[in-house]
């Protein structure tokens, strides 16, 4: 994202120096100060063929401009939805984590009730173990 931004910005900075040489050029042409402008800026055909070569170049880099604008909303949009469709995985990963510990706090409930149950099975039958040792034939 970063380098179409800097592409971005380089086209911008060519553009405007095109833009700056253009304007130079006019102003020389009808400037009374330049004494030839045929010796400086060449012939009017040259001038008019570096003029047409010069608005081709604007016109490619005008093009080529509005295809990184697209491809820079393109990238928005499938940021959007990459981003959408974390969330969307979150919520997902979030409930199954809920719900995964609802399960394991219920086991652990299990496993205390259990566990008392035992407690209450190994309580009963301890007098009756204590018995059996006292009395072995019996």
């Amino acid at each position: 994202m970063a380098d179409l931004a800097t592409l971005e910005q380089r086209i911008l900075s060519a553009l405007a120096r095109i833009g700056a040489g253009i304007d130079q050029w006019s102003a020389g042409a009808t400037d009374p100060r330049v004494n030839d402008t045929a010796f400086q800026f060449g012939t009017g055909e040259e001038i008019s063929a570096e003029l047409v070569r010069l608005q081709r170049k604007v016109d490619e880099s005008s093009f080529e401009n509005q295809r990184l604008h697209s491809a820079i909303a393109q990238l928005r949009e499938d940021l959007r939805l990459m981003e959408e469709q974390a969330d969307a995985h979150l919520a997902q990963a979030s409930r199954a984590t809920q719900t995964l510990q609802a399960e394991f706090d219920a086991l652990i409930q299990a496993r205390e009730a259990e566990t008392a149950e035992i407690a209450k099975i190994l309580a009963a039958l301890a007098p009756l173990v204590d018995a059996a040792e006292a009395h072995p034939n019996a």
